[in-house]
């Protein structure tokens, strides 16, 4: 059973993985299909209008570009253009993130003292195991990553969209690697904006 335990815990790792959950907000009186141009807000680690997330070392400048250079690429693929002046801009854009450190236990037991077998000695179906039942333990560690996008409106100074996602951090060991990570959560993200596109 012990040998089994990594697999199935990876298993849960990729399936965790597998997709990139994402949450929305908006104003609904807002113009969205008018949204043309837009500009940068500063940006960071820390609160959002109200939203917690615990910054770390990990939260640096090299992913604060890499952030932002993707909401550069999914705002210009839907044909926004980037300006320099806030005030000529349709919206205002901003990002906050945060990684927080998570354990996460499981609980393995054997089958109650069967296991399966299909020996000439105890035919098919299950055999009895005399050495009773087993339990395994584990605890693991990882990181858990928020990104928070949002868009103000520069007339009123208000929020009028956000979109968030948190998921887990896999082992990241190359700058290419990081930046297709953060380009995949970005694009899960932006595939919500504006509110009522299509998704595919």
């Amino acid at each position: 059973m012990a040998r089994l335990a990594p697999l199935m815990l990876a298993v849960v790792f990729l399936a965790a993985c597998s997709s990139v959950p994402v949450a929305t907000d908006y104003d609904p009186d807002f113009p969205f299909n008018s949204v043309r141009s837009y500009a940068w807000l500063e940006s960071g680690t820390g609160n959002a209008q109200g939203e917690a997330s615990k910054a770390r070392a990990d939260v640096n400048d090299l992913m604060r570009d890499r952030i932002r250079n993707a909401l550069d690429a999914q705002m210009q693929a839907q044909g926004i253009k980037r300006v320099p002046d806030s005030k000529s801009a349709d919206v205002l854009l901003t990002f906050h993130m945060g990684i927080e450190e998570r354990v996460e236990e499981y609980d393995f037991h054997d089958h109650f003292g069967y296991y399966p077998c299909f020996s000439r000695h105890c035919g098919p179906g299950f055999g009895y195991y005399p050495g009773g039942i087993h339990h395994d333990h584990w605890t693991t560690e990882y990181q858990q990553g928020r990104l928070i996008v949002d868009m103000i409106s520069p007339t009123t100074q208000k929020l009028v969209w956000r979109g968030v996602s948190e998921r887990r951090i896999p082992w990241l060991e190359t700058p290419e690697e990081r930046r297709l990570f953060i380009v995949d959560t970005v694009g899960s993200v932006m595939s919500r904006f504006p509110p009522g596109r299509a998704q595919h």
